[in-house]
């Protein structure tokens, strides 16, 4: 029935629901070293305990004082075990808790409105779960941060009453169990002879907050954020080159399309901003779209050649396009996984590939309103995923689950999942070279 009932529509642009311009959900980790980071910029007005001169021996966090509705981010990679609304004048007011590896907790209190991440939803380090507030039993903006491993609170070996502390930036402590980052490699899988192989490029870049697009070379040219500026990498003469573009990006998300000139065009999300990067004449350029979001960000380019994206913003599924000189944004309406790819497939709006409650599951656009539906196909937990157009009128989909790299395709009228029988984790991004290729998939590991 999904086959037949998606062949039936032609997709108008359906701009739903209600316009927003300011979005709440990931901001730059930028200390790529380090192992845990500060979760918000301000200056410390309390440690455990209190300080010498206001001691407060029932005071069980860190008191960062900040500025309201400024970004709080998770300070490592972790599970959401607590996530509760509160918008009272007690307690620790609306709040998370993230459970880290090796016994590792983090609390993150007082926020100014509910939470921006989910109950039991994967987060990473730099990912914003909340916005500096006053709610619950506060006096003044400020984040309550606690931090505790095997239920022992350990934050005052890194903090001191009067210290200023940067969001993104190491703690400066020692965190036994858990991996600082270190640079990591981009490799390349595609089909060789008759099997899928993954290979190396032999590049290194210091996040995995990258995309590919297919700039006509005949291999991917990747974008990445690393160290702080946006970095190129790509083939030239027959073999992989890594340039940096001296231009600063502290990216979150990215995603890169092909508008037919010698530079890509990136959308990226940097300090709760939607930046749009562009390479001209004068090197590479950024600028502000006017929209405001922390969530992932994933454009495509239409037939037009104009650039639309979805941007999932707190498990929202949000539209972006341009019209009129300007950028503008309106809700779908309709709920969309962490891991998720927006595919140009034809009409006038993108569709998008995302795991909701273990299922893969396709959305488009009627005329009238956004449709979500489930393809049937399981998908691991934690898994990534990136979708792209191979015509034949459906998207296909690669997912990185459990270490390994999976295909899913429809064939003989139904949805199917394969095995590549090569290795993946974290972040990937799939291109298609056209001309009968099949597609090569990228990752940074």
């Amino acid at each position: 029935m999904h086959l037949a009932i998606r062949r039936r529509f032609t997709a108008n642009l359906a701009m739903l629901g209600i316009i927003a311009t300011t979005l709440v959900g990931v901001l730059p980790a930028q200390a790529d070293d380090a192992a845990m980071i500060q979760p918000a910029s301000g200056r410390i007005s309390y440690v455990v305990g209190g300080c010498p001169s206001d001691p407060r021996p029932t005071h069980t966090g860190i008191d960062i004082a900040g500025s309201a509705g400024t970004p709080i981010v998770a300070a490592y990679d972790g599970v959401v075990t607590t996530r509760v609304v509160n918008f009272g004048t007690t307690g620790y007011g609306n709040h998370v808790i993230i459970t880290h590896a090796s016994g590792y907790t983090t609390l993150y209190a007082h926020m100014q409105q509910a939470p921006a991440v989910a109950l039991s939803q994967t987060v990473t380090k730099g990912q914003t779960v909340g916005l500096i507030g006053n709610t619950g039993n506060s006096f003044g903006a400020h984040l309550h941060f606690e931090l505790k491993r095997n239920g022992a609170n350990i934050a005052n070996q890194g903090y001191a009453c009067g210290q200023t502390v940067t969001r993104g930036y190491p703690i400066p402590m020692d965190f036994p169990g858990l991996q600082s980052n270190t640079p990591k490699t981009i490799h390349e899988t595609a089909v060789h002879g008759t099997s899928w192989k993954k290979m190396s490029t032999a590049q290194q870049i210091s996040s995995r907050v990258f995309t590919a697009v297919n700039m006509g070379t005949g291999w991917g040219d990747i974008l990445s954020s690393s160290g702080g500026y946006l970095v190129h990498s790509f083939v030239n003469g027959g073999r992989w080159i890594t340039l940096n573009s001296g231009l600063a990006l502290n990216a979150t998300s990215m995603s890169a399309v092909n508008v037919g000139q010698a530079s890509p065009q990136i959308l990226a999300v940097e300090d709760g901003k939607l930046m749009h990067v562009w390479g001209d004449s004068n090197g590479w350029q950024k600028g502000w779209t006017g929209i405001h979001t922390t969530g992932k960000v994933s454009a495509v380019v239409m037939a037009d050649n104009s650039i639309q994206a979805m941007i999932n913003q707190g498990g929202t599924l949000y539209q972006v396009w341009a019209g009129g000189g300007a950028w503008h944004i309106g809700s779908t309406g309709r709920p969309v996984g962490d891991a998720f790819e927006a595919v140009y497939m034809g009409g006038s709006a993108p569709q998008v590939m995302t795991v909701l409650n273990g299922q893969l599951h396709q959305i488009w656009a009627t005329s009238t309103e956004w449709v979500v539906m489930s393809t049937g196909i399981a998908i691991a937990p934690g898994a990534t995923l990136s979708a792209l157009n191979m015509g034949g009128g459906w998207p296909q989909v690669f997912t990185a689950e459990a270490g390994n790299l999976y295909q899913t395709a429809v064939m003989n009228g139904g949805w199917t999942r394969m095995a590549t029988g090569t290795p993946a984790s974290g972040p990937i991004d799939a291109v298609s070279l056209g001309g009968g290729q099949q597609p090569r998939v990228y990752t940074a590991d």
